[in-house]
């Protein structure tokens, strides 16, 4: 009885379970490890994050480079010419609209107490030729000005260039005006149009205006103001 007892127990039930019984070590150790590996394509849709940071990292080195090439290219051929033409040409029209800028403003302030500053705003920086036009326009609307006690002052709106031939340039210039006079004491404001043209191989010689006196009393933009009836008059 004690020997077969022995062999009763020998023969039990094994720690390894039902699925491992007659199996070699070596098997199930292979199967433990292929239950516990991933496949392929479970790998491939859990991979790291870091990897698609460095692609995306490649992609932007790549587009660097790319944009840096070409553009050693670009400044290496005629393009490089074409662009310091128009940036000279910028350059050119920003000067020309500023110095017609100015005049403009200058000779849109104007005091009835003060025409002598107005007449030489005129005709600063003006040629030989345009200079006695523009006194003998001071001569003409001075009287109204007094007359109506005619103060304006004035700020830019705009200047661009309208069109050059050569050294000649056109520029047309905007400006905001505010005029008081004794009709309208509270003040009128308007919008007055220069046409400045001038001659840059002279240094920016201006050698015709165009809308001087637009606005003022006695000129283009304004009816003259009826005489006063004499005593007496019906």
């Amino acid at each position: 009885m004690k020997k077969e007892d022995s062999l009763m127990s020998n023969t039990g039930p094994s720690n390894t379970g039902p699925s491992d019984a007659g199996l070699p070590n070596t098997v199930v150790a292979e199967q433990d490890s292929a239950a516990s590996t991933p496949t392929a394509t479970e790998a491939g849709n859990r991979r790291p994050w870091w990897s698609s940071v460095r692609a995306l990292a490649v992609v932007t080195v790549l587009a660097v480079v790319a944009a840096v090439t070409f553009g050693m290219l670009w400044v290496t051929d005629d393009s490089s010419e074409q662009l310091q033409a128009l940036q000279s040409r910028l350059d050119t029209e920003t000067e020309a609209e500023a110095v017609a800028s100015d005049y403009a403003l200058s000779v849109s302030d104007v005091d009835f107490r003060d025409l002598d500053a107005w007449r030489a705003a005129l005709t600063d920086g003006v040629s030989e030729q345009l200079a006695p036009k523009l006194e003998g326009a001071v001569d003409v609307v001075a009287p109204w000005l007094t007359q109506m006690e005619y103060t304006a002052d004035a700020r830019l709106l705009a200047a661009e260039v309208a069109s050059n031939d050569g050294d000649t340039f056109v520029v047309q210039v905007f400006v905001d005006m505010i005029s008081k006079s004794k009709q309208t004491p509270d003040g009128v404001a308007a919008t007055a149009t220069y046409t400045v043209t001038m001659d840059r191989a002279s240094d920016w010689t201006i050698t015709d205006v165009g809308g001087v006196g637009t606005g003022l009393p006695g000129g283009a933009g304004e009816p003259e103001p009826a005489p006063a009836p004499a005593d007496g008059g019906r």
